[in-house]
Formats: C-alpha cells, sequence, structure tokens
C-alpha cells in the first residue's frame, strides 16, 4: 500500500509538469529561432536527454541536446525551463548554421578500434571486452573486462572543435578502468583515432596540509536522528537498524564522540529502510548494504568484494575505534559502519531539497518514483590504493557511482629537507611531500637524494621561474635538485617540465606574501612523474633564492618520519564533500549527462558548502573559522584546514574576492571561491531567518538556503560559471519567493566582488574573470545596506569617490579596537592599520593608484566590508 500511494502521488506530480512538453519546446524555438541566430535546419533534430524538477519553484527542467543527421553534437545541452505548462526560459547551447561545419557523417573506426584507440592514448590498462548490445549502429554497450556490472557505453557524436564550432565526427567513450580510479570520458576521432577530448568522472580531492594550532570549540550542538517526527513505527523499526557512528553533525573524532544511533532513516527519502531493495517490509541484507549504497572495506584497493560488517538480524551495528594511529584493521568494522551511515544520511537530506529518484539520486530502486535505478553508491573503506585524498565518480543516470576514502599521514610536520651548505643556513627545515594521485613519489629515507639546487629558468623570460613552459637554462637543471616558484600552471606541469629537463627532485617555493610560513600539498595526477617534488614555505623559499644568488646551496631530500594515520572514513565532513560531488554532477544540465568539465566550474565549491551546511548549529558564529579537513591532517578544530583560507564572513579571516579566481589553482582554489561566497548566503539566510537544528524538515534560513542552492543547480544550465551559477540563485529566489530575498542575494554576491558588471568571460578560462561590487537598484519590496552579519555598528564613508582623504565614521558609542585593511582588485592587501581612533577617523590613499578598492573594518562584533573609488 505505501509504494502504491508514493508512486501515485510522485505519478500525479509528475503528469501535471510534463503535458507533451516536446511540442512546447518546438513551438518556443520556432518563433525564437532568429533571437538565438538559429536557422530550420539547426532546431530540427534535437532530443529530450533527461529532465528534472522541483516543487518549490514548480520549475520543470527539460536538457535538449542537438543533434544533425541523428547524430547527437557533444556538449550542447541547452536547458528548458517550463511552468504552468509554458516555455519560461530557454538556456541556448545549440550550434548556428551547423550542416555548413562537417563534411563526415561516417566513420572511418569500428567503436571496438576506437576504444583501442583510447585505451592506448590514455595509458590504461588493457582488458578483454566485446560488443553485448547495439543501437542503429551507432550506440553501443560493451563488455569492461572484470568489471561485470559496470559495462563501457560508446556512441557517434560530432565534437566541436575549435572557436568556429567545426564538427567532428568522433565515438564518445565511456569506461571505468580496471582499478576504478578513472572513469574516462573521452572523445575520439572517427576518422583518425586522435583524442579530441577527455575528462575523467572521478573527482580526486587531493586535499592539503597546513599548521597546527590549539583551540576549544564552544557553543556545541547537534540534532540526533533517532524517533523524532516517526511514529507508528512498529513495521518500520524491524528493518530499521542501530549504528555507532559520529553523528552527522559532529565532524570528526576531534569535534565530538561516537554515539549509537537507531532508526536513522527519513521515512520519505528512505521508506524501507537503509537495508532495503525490493519496496517490500523486511531488510534483504544484514550487512552494510541496502538501497542507497553499498559500503566495503578495500584495504587491498582492486576494488573487488570487500568485507562489510554484520549486523545479524537486529541490524546492531556496534564496533570499537582505537584512535589516530591505531592499526587501522583493528577497527575496519567501525570505519565501514560510519561511512555507510554518513552516505545514506547524505541521500536522506537532500532527497527532502529536491535530490530525489526523479533528479538522478542514487538508490537500486528508485520505487517507482521516475528516474534510472541500479545505481546505489558503491563506498570502499580504508582504500589500499592511495593515501592522502578521497574521490567520487559519477556516471550518467543509471551508473553506480563510487567513493574511495583512504588514510591520511598526520604525523608531525616533517623535516624533509637538510641543508648542508652554505653553515650559515644549514639544518634541518620543514617541507611537505605532494599529493600526486597517480604520480606520488615516495621520497627516500636515509641518505636520500642529496645535490645542489639550481633555479628554473622559464623559457619566455618572464623571470618567474613557474616552469611553466620549458626551461631557458635546460642543461643546467640535469641532474640537480631544481627550485620552482608556485603560480600559473598545474604543479604536475612544473614538474613534468623539470623532470623532462632532467632535474631529479623539485622543490616548490609557495608564493603566499600573505601566509608566509603556509606551507600545503600539492595536488595533481600524473602518472609519469618519476622524481620526488616537495613544497616548502614563502619564508624559507626566500631564503632560499637569497642563498642561491650569493652561490652554491647544496641539501638532502630525505623522509625518516614513521606514518601515522587518520582514517577518512571518520571525517564526516570529507565524505560529506565527495558524496557531494555526485549531487552538483547529477542535477547540473539534467542527470544524463555530465556538464562540470569547464575551467570555472563549481563543483569544489558545492562540494564543500554541502559538509559545511551539515556542521552549522545553533550557537554558532559567522565569523569564527571554518577549515575543511583538520583532523584528517592533524589540526585541531579551530585550524585553518586544507584551502586557502579558512570558510569565515569575516574578511579579515577569508579575504577571497571574485578576482581571486584567475590566479588560483583549479578545480580546488576555484571552487573554495564559491564556497566562500555560499558560507556568506547561507549566513545572510539564517541572520534574516534564523536557525532550525532540524535539517530534515526545519523552515530556518539554513533550511530556505539549502532548497536554495539544490534549485539554483537545476536551474544553471551546463558549463556554469559564477555568473550562471548566481543568475540562477537568483531566479531561483525569484520563481519560489517572488523575489523577496532579491536584494539580500545581490548584497552577498556583490560584497565578494560579483556584482551587477562583473564578468565570467569564457567559461573554459579562469584567467579572464572581471570581478564588480555594484549592487543594482533597490526594489519597492527591499532596502538595500542592511547588514546580515552581525553588524551592530553604524559606519559612514566619505567621500566616496575620494581624491586620496577617506574619512570614515561610527557611532560613538564603538569603543574598541578595529582594523583597517584596503584590498585591490587583485585580492592584495594595499593599506592596513589598527586603531582605536573610531569617531571621524582619516585615512590617507593618496599613494596608491586610481583605481577600486575593497574596505574592510573588522573589529569585536563588528564586520564591514565597502567599495572605494579613487580617482
Amino acid at each position: 500500500m505505501i509504494k502504491r500511494m508514493l508512486f501515485l502521488v510522485f505519478f500525479v506530480y509528475g503528469l501535471a509538469f510534463s503535458q507533451n512538453p516536446r511540442q512546447k519546446i518546438q513551438d518556443y524555438l520556432n518563433v525564437n529561432k532568429a533571437k538565438f541566430n538559429l536557422s530550420n535546419s539547426d532546431i530540427s533534430d534535437w532530443s529530450i536527454n533527461g529532465e528534472g524538477n522541483s516543487k518549490t519553484t514548480k520549475i520543470v527542467n527539460y536538457y535538449i541536446k542537438q543533434s544533425f543527421q541523428g547524430i547527437e553534437i557533444h556538449n550542447t545541452v541547452s536547458n528548458v525551463w517550463i511552468k504552468s505548462n509554458e516555455v519560461v526560459n530557454f538556456q541556448n547551447a545549440f550550434i548556428s548554421n551547423i550542416s555548413s561545419k562537417t563534411n563526415n557523417v561516417t566513420p572511418n573506426l569500428s567503436v571496438t578500434e576506437a576504444l583501442n584507440s583510447a585505451i592506448v592514448n590514455l595509458n590504461a590498462p588493457t582488458f578483454q571486452f566485446e560488443i553485448i548490445e547495439s543501437l542503429d549502429n551507432k550506440e553501443f554497450t560493451l563488455t569492461n573486462g572484470a568489471l561485470l556490472e559496470d559495462p563501457i557505453k560508446a556512441k557517434l557524436v560530432f565534437q566541436p572543435v575549435n572557436k568556429n564550432d567545426n564538427l567532428r565526427l568522433a565515438w564518445e567513450i565511456t569506461f571505468y578502468t580496471q582499478d576504478y580510479k578513472h572513469l574516462w570520458n573521452v572523445r575520439i576521432d572517427a576518422m583518425n583515432g586522435e583524442i579530441l577530448d577527455q575528462q575523467d568522472w572521478v573527482l580526486s580531492c587531493n586535499f592539503g596540509n597546513a599548521d597546527h594550532k590549539n583551540h576549544k570549540h564552544t557553543n556545541f550542538f547537534f540534532s540526533k536522528r533517532g524517533f523524532k517526527e516517526q511514529q507508528n513505527l512498529s513495521m518500520m523499526f524491524y528493518q530499521s537498524g542501530s549504528y555507532r557512528v559520529y553523528p552527522f553533525e559532529i565532524e570528526s573524532p576531534n569535534h565530538g564522540n561516537r554515539e549509537l544511533i537507531a532508526i536513522p532513516h527519513d521515512l520519505v527519502a528512505s521508506p524501507f529502510g537503509w537495508h532495503d531493495t525490493d519496496g517490500i517490509i523486511g531488510a534483504e541484507f544484514t550487512i552494510t548494504r541496502g538501497n542507497n549504497v553499498l559500503a566495503q572495506e578495500d584495504a587491498n584497493g582492486n576494488n573487488g568484494t570487500g568485507a562489510s560488517p554484520d549486523g545479524g538480524a537486529g541490524l546492531l551495528f556496534d564496533y570499537p575505534y582505537g584512535g589516530i594511529g591505531v592499526a587501522p584493521t583493528t577497527y575496519v568494522d567501525a570505519a565501514t559502519t560510519n561511512l555507510y551511515y554518513m552516505n545514506n544520511i547524505m541521500h536522506d537530506i537532500w532527497y527532502k531539497y529536491g535530490f530525489d529518484e526523479a533528479n538522478g539520486n542514487f538508490q537500486q530502486n528508485n520505487y517507482g518514483r521516475g528516474g534510472l535505478q541500479n545505481d546505489y553508491v558503491l563506498a570502499d573503506s580504508q582504500d589500499g590504493s592511495g593515501l592522502n585524498n578521497a574521490n567520487f565518480g559519477t556516471p550518467t543516470d543509471g551508473g553506480r557511482p563510487r567513493m574511495q576514502m583512504f588514510l591520511w599521514d598526520v604525523s608531525p610536520p616533517k623535516f624533509l629537507i637538510t641543508i648542508n651548505f652554505p653553515s650559515n643556513i644549514a639544518g634541518e627545515y620543514v617541507a611537505a611531500n605532494n599529493g600526486f594521485n597517480p604520480g606520488n613519489i615516495t621520497i627516500p629515507p636515509s641518505p636520500g637524494i642529496t645535490q645542489d639546487l639550481v633555479l628554473f629558468e622559464d623559457a619566455n623570460g618572464s623571470g618567474l621561474s613557474e616552469a611553466c613552459t620549458i626551461p631557458l637554462n635546460g642543461p643546467s637543471l640535469a641532474g640537480k635538485i631544481v627550485v620552482i616558484n608556485r603560480g600559473n600552471c598545474p604543479f604536475v606541469e612544473k614538474v613534468k617540465n623539470a623532470q623532462n629537463a632532467g632535474a631529479i627532485a623539485v622543490i616548490v617555493l609557495n608564493n603566499d606574501v600573505a601566509n608566509p610560513d603556509q606551507i600545503i600539498t600539492m595536488a595533481g595526477a600524473d602518472p609519469t612523474i618519476t622524481i620526488p617534488a616537495i613544497f616548502v614555505s614563502y619564508n624559507f623559499g626566500q631564503a632560499l633564492l637569497d642563498q642561491m644568488a650569493l652561490g652554491t646551496v647544496n641539501l638532502t631530500i630525505k623522509d625518516d618520519v614513521p606514518f601515522v594515520n587518520s582514517d577518512g572514513d571518520f571525517d564526516n565532513g570529507v565524505i560529506a564533500h565527495e558524496y557531494g560531488h555526485g549531487i552538483s554532477t547529477r542535477l547540473t544540465g539534467g542527470p544524463n549527462t555530465n556538464c562540470l568539465g569547464n575551467e570555472e566550474q563549481m563543483g569544489e565549491g558545492w562540494s564543500d558548502w554541502f559538509a559545511l551546511m551539515l556542521q552549522m548549529k545553533a550557537g554558532d558564529n559567522p565569523n569564527e573559522k571554518r577549515g575543511i579537513g583538520t583532523f584528517l591532517v592533524g589540526q585541531t578544530i579551530d585550524g585553518d584546514g586544507i584551502r586557502r583560507y579558512p570558510y569565515s564572513v569575516d574578511m579579515s579571516i577569508n579575504p577571497f574576492t571574485f578576482a581571486a579566481t584567475n590566479t588560483e589553482v583549479i578545480p580546488h582554489g576555484v571552487g573554495s571561491i564559491w564556497a566562500t561566497v555560499l558560507w556568506d548566503l547561507a549566513w545572510a539566510y539564517v541572520g534574516k531567518y534564523g536557525f532550525d537544528p532540524d535539517k530534515y524538515n526545519g523552515t530556518g534560513g539554513n533550511n530556505k538556503v539549502m532548497q536554495l542552492v539544490l534549485d539554483g543547480l537545476k536551474l544553471q544550465g551546463c558549463n556554469p560559471t559564477f555568473i550562471s551559477g548566481r543568475d540562477a540563485l537568483i531566479a531561483a529566489d525569484q520563481a519560489t519567493t517572488g523575489g523577496e530575498d532579491y536584494c539580500m542575494i545581490w548584497e552577498v554576491f556583490a560584497r565578494r566582488g560579483l556584482g551587477v558588471n562583473a564578468s565570467s568571460g569564457d567559461a573554459n578560462s579562469t584567467t579572464d574573470q572581471i570581478q564588480d561590487f555594484t549592487i543594482p537598484a533597490a526594489g519597492p519590496n527591499c532596502t538595500l545596506s542592511a547588514n546580515y552579519f552581525n553588524t551592530n555598528a553604524s559606519i559612514k564613508i566619505y567621500p566616496n569617490p575620494t581624491k586620496g582623504l577617506l574619512n570614515i565614521s561610527l557611532l560613538s558609542n564603538y569603543n574598541r579596537n578595529v582594523v583597517i585593511e584596503l584590498y585591490d582588485l587583485n585580492g592584495r592587501k594595499v593599506y592596513f592599520e589598527s586603531t582605536s581612533i573610531l569617531d571621524n577617523k582619516i585615512v590617507n590613499i593618496s599613494q596608491l593608484q586610481k583605481g577600486i578598492y575593497l574596505l574592510r573594518i573588522n573589529g569585536d562584533n563588528l564586520s564591514y566590508s565597502a567599495k572605494v573609488i579613487l580617482n
């Protein structure tokens, strides 16, 4: 009866939103083709690739793909919004004049020949395959070696190849490698076997490292899911489990204690419990397996059938955990249980905000609610294929995603460098090994690698020594330890350029002047890297450069520090982050495509934000630091975490503005800027509507922004940018509330440089963004300049624009110290002052260049920012 009622509800809901959508869309295209510079031929051949809906916006999204002569054109996913059975918006991705942009419609290579070419060009392990299904000789399903449940998908497509969108016939092939480390989606030229484009849908989050600090977190609170909201559950009780875990609002072992939690499943999201697969009362599995996830250990790293804890008939999963440094084999059942619990929590909570079956969520059985099924998460605990990492691979709807969690090295700071000469700086110094995966070369123990240092000289004559080109002084690098500056290209590219010139090791110097002692773990992946590469702080790097300018510097790189593990399976924030990749991937552009391959896409940002929102608690302060992954890298809970800046609405703690996307590394650095803005937005909503500890069904500002962000993901379309992401959130608010929060959203985004005149430029570039702090004119239902970040003092800045003298006036009853800072559009701090003179304070900035600056004033219970124009 329950199953029939659920089906009826979803059937009626879907019926109301899907009355002849194809004809509606075609009629719209016919009327508006000139507006989009499209011909009759351009709009005559297209298909609905997927759809999604939102109960709050009442918009159904139809994701349509353009074709030519029955062959799909890759990456032409247009997002069509239909509301009240009318097209209300069309996000055009069609290519115009397609008939003039291709000559070949018949491939020279068969699908098997193209697959062989892909395997060779990707350096993937070879395996046996054969065709098992074909559709019109254009779409194929092939076996995938030992991966019987993850077959290869292949189809003919046209691939746009240049700015003119010329089209080349290609085989699009999607397949897991046999070790599950990569989920490749590639386009192989169907005429000559060349790789035209490739994406790895396994998003690998080599997080990083940072400094250690001490602090005690206050105002701790969590809302435990137990018997809350659940009545008359006598039948449900017998298919529900009990799990000793870190409750989802406790981020890690450093943040609180484990508890035995009973019946944690949500009756709407998982109506038959976490161990059901057939939709009938009673669990099908007593291990950590069910409709939403299969969690198992993978210590040997082979992605086979690992061990899963068995809770028995009573589904009791209660196992000991000894803490950091204890042998992982002694607590594997506890780790797998926590991983299983947290995956199910992510499924159930975000289901309530719209990540459901019809919108491409992860379930074995969709209970007749729409979407494609048989795509529950495969979650591997203590994965033995790597360290200091976590990842999530997301196939299209109906394909099983895989989450891999790893052990982490939380040994004390490592003195990897010993300077032998000159004597005035001789001694041991801290450095961080890279986190390349693949490509992480173990640093040898004593005697290590000893050699002189040589600075990489860029062939382009920039003088920056960033190793983004071949070296000018190539012969000098052979057999030496090469020094490189951070910036402007991926770490693996720098190391590879030095390796190609004969370097035996690389030292990368941090360029972050604002954090002179910061050391991070370099991320990236290149299996052809064969030399060690380490990272050092700005201060130490400058000292090295000073000595190298005077003469020879000789040092030894060695690692004699033993490995001490922390376990990613107990970091609920990182698990939420990884699962979040699946949410943003399935919702952006629809569940049947993967639209987060462009350089400015914000996938890492959404994932950090998903983790932060589950950790938000009553009594939290928006100005406090929130680091990601502090447990895994051995920090206390107030540590900066693994991003360049911890998250905070206080811009003296996190100064990111949109301009920083031009220099931050892809994808984690760029993503963290997006998460910074979303975290500000969350606190703006909480400031306006309050906080509700019920993350499932609450009505607080936190619940409202969780709904808004998921609705925005559905509306923004394929290949999003910061600007299209912002606009989608504004549109979602308009569709849901009529624009009640229009001004608040704009203020939050403009504060970080995403104002009215901000520009993303090319979606496939992260070097052409232009920030702007302009807020649109206030509408009739809102008042600008409200402060949503707990600022209790009134501030006046005048004159603005200014010729050089800036008057700052605060209310006279504010008698505490403040910090005054000024930043240019590149995020550089150009003025700093700490003062207790608060009434009619005069700041002289006449020595600065004319332009636009960001002023920040911070003090106790005071956080203020404003745009300043210097004429």
